[in-house]
C-alpha cells in the first residue's frame, strides 16, 4: 500500500513541478485563450486491460507457503461522478464492475497435493482526488474491492474448492484526459487487496488441512467515458482537439513505479509438480526518445530506457523447507518503437521491442544453494498515455510486460526450469528540446 501512495504522490507533484519550471517560457509567448474544460458531472464507461494475480498459501501445521501468480484479461463498465471544485483540483467518486479472468492451478513441488487460485468478476468503489491541467487530470484513487475467487487445494483425487467473494481495499493512479467535451480516455492501474480465506482439503487419504490463502490482485486498464451534460459527439469523428505536432522531436524524463513478477517454475527433474514466485518491488530510472507525426494525427517514434527494478523473493516451499525457490532482479533496459493517436494534449499509444532484464534465479536443494544469474534478453509490450504539462512538459502512465525466456538451473542429481516474466507499471516526466510552441484548440 505504501508503494501505491507514493508512486501517486510523486505522480501528482511531478506534475505540478513539471508546469511551474514551464512558467517562464510561457510568459513571453502570446497564446490564444485557452478553453475551459468542464469536469463536474456524471459519467459512464467501459474499459479493456490486463489482470494479474499473486496469492500465497500457508497453514500452521506445517512449514513453508505456495506461491501462485497468473496474467489474464479484464473488462468491464464504470460509473462515477466528478465535481471540479477549482481550475486545477478535482474531487470524485468512481465505481465498476467486470472480469477478472485469472486462474493458476497446479500439483506443487514434492508435497503431492493441489493448490489453486482463480478469479471471475471483481468490482471496487472508489474516491478520486485529482490534478487537472487543461483537458487532462492526472489522479490518485482508493477505496473498496470485492473479488469473486475459488481457491483449491487437496491431494489430486480429492480436490476442495471453497467459492466466495472476498472483500478488501484497492488504490491507484490514473490519467484521464478529453477527446472532446463530452468523451474522455484514461489509462489507469489498480492494486487490490484481499486479505485472507480458507479451504480445508486432504493433504493425505487421512489427513485433513486447512490451506489459508492471501489474495492480491494488479489491474491495468485503458477506458472510454461519456459525460453527460455536454453536446452528444461520436467519437469515431472526433478531430483533434490541438496540433499533434507539439510531440514532434527529442525528448528525455525519468520514471518511476513498481515492478511485479510473474515467474513460473513449469517443470524440474527433483519432482513431478511445480512452482511459482511471487514478489513485487520498486522500479525508477531515465528514458530518452524520438517522436514524429505521421499521417494527421498519428505519432511514431522509438524510445530507450534503463533503470532500476528491486524484485527479490525466496520461500521455503509447503512441507518441505529444503526447496526453496527465488528469483532476484536488479536492473532493466529497454528499446522500443512506440505508435499511437494524438488528440494534440495527449498521446496514446502501444509500445514494443527489446527487454534485457538481469536477473538471479535460485533454488535450495537440501542444506545447499544453487543459482544461476546474468542478464536475459526478450521482448516486451506494453502501453500507455501521456499528456502535456505545458510547451515542453509532459506526464505519462504506462505498463510493459517483459518475456525475457527460459533459465535451466543445474544442480546435483537435477535441474530446474524458470519462465521469467515481469511487469513494471510506471510514471513519467518528461521534457522534450526545442522552443514553445503556440497550441491551438477546436474549442
Amino acid at each position: 500500500m505504501k508503494r501505491t501512495l507514493l508512486l501517486g504522490a510523486a505522480f501528482v507533484l511531478m506534475a505540478g513541478a513539471a508546469q511551474a519550471a514551464d512558467l517562464p517560457r510561457k510568459m513571453p509567448v502570446k497564446a490564444p485563450p485557452a478553453p475551459v474544460w468542464n469536469w463536474t458531472g456524471f459519467y459512464v464507461g467501459a474499459y479493456y486491460g490486463t489482470s494479474l494475480s499473486q496469492s500465497e498459501a500457508t497453514t500452521d501445521v506445517v512449514g513453508g507457503s505456495v506461491d501462485l501468480n497468473d496474467t489474464g484479461l479484464t473488462a468491464g463498465g464504470t460509473l462515477g461522478y466528478n465535481w471540479q471544485f477549482s481550475p486545477t483540483g478535482l474531487v470524485g467518486i468512481e465505481g465498476d464492475f467486470g472480469w477478472l479472468g485469472t486462474k493458476r492451478i497446479f500439483n506443487d513441488f514434492d508435497s503431492t497435493q493441489t493448490f489453486g487460485v482463480k478469479s471471475t468478476w471483481y468490482a471496487t468503489l472508489r474516491g478520486r482526488l485529482g490534478y487537472v491541467t487543461g483537458p487532462s487530470v492526472l489522479y490518485v484513487t482508493g477505496g473498496a474491492a470485492w473479488v469473486n475467487a475459488e481457491e483449491s487445494f487437496g491431494i489430486p483425487a480429492a480436490v476442495s474448492v471453497t467459492k466466495e467473494t472476498e472483500t478488501g481495499w484497492t488504490a491507484g493512479v490514473g490519467i484521464e484526459t478529453k477527446l472532446s467535451r463530452s468523451w474522455t480516455t484514461k489509462t489507469e492501474y489498480l492494486y487490490m487487496d484481499l486479505g485472507s480465506s480458507n479451504v480445508a482439503g486432504l493433504a493425505a487419504p487421512a489427513t485433513t488441512l486447512t490451506a489459508n490463502y492471501d489474495n492480491q490482485f494488479h489491474v491495468i486498464k485503458t477506458g472510454l467515458n461519456y459525460k453527460f451534460g455536454e453536446p452528444f459527439e461520436l467519437p469515431i469523428f472526433l478531430a483533434p482537439l490541438s496540433s499533434p505536432q507539439r510531440w514532434a522531436g527529442f525528448y528525455a524524463g525519468v520514471n518511476l513505479g513498481g515492478a511485479i513478477s510473474n515467474v513460473h517454475l513449469p517443470s524440474n527433474t527433483f519432482s513431478t509438480g511445480e512452482s511459482d514466485v511471487n514478489g513485487t518491488g520498486f522500479a525508477g530510472g531515465g528514458h530518452v526518445g524520438y517522436n514524429m507525426l505521421v499521417f494527421s494525427n498519428w505519432v511514431a517514434g522509438v524510445e530507450g530506457d534503463i533503470g532500476y527494478m528491486g524484485l527479490s523473493r525466496n520461500y521455503s516451499n509447503w512441507n518441505n523447507p529444503g526447496y526453496q525457490p527465488g528469483t532476484e532482479t536488479d536492473w532493466y533496459a529497454t528499446a522500443r518503437a512506440r505508435v499511437g493517436t494524438s488528440t494534440g494534449p495527449a498521446f496514446l499509444y502501444a509500445t514494443g521491442g527489446l527487454a534485457a532484464v538481469n536477473v538471479e534465479n535460485s533454488v535450495v536443494v537440501g542444506a545447499t544453494r544453487y543459482s544461476v544469474d546474468g542478464t536475459r534478453i526478450g521482448w516486451t509490450f506494453g502501453g500507455g498515455i501521456e499528456t502535456e504539462l505545458g510547451s515542453q512538459w509532459s506526464a505519462r502512465l504506462e505498463s510493459l510486460y517483459m518475456d525475457v525466456g527460459k533459465e535451466t538451473l543445474t544442480a546435483p542429481g537435477g535441474s530446474v526450469e524458470f519462465k521469467n516474466r515481469f511487469t513494471v507499471v510506471r510514471a513519467g516526466l518528461s521534457y522534450k528540446f526545442g522552443g514553445p510552441e503556440i497550441v491551438t484548440s477546436r474549442y
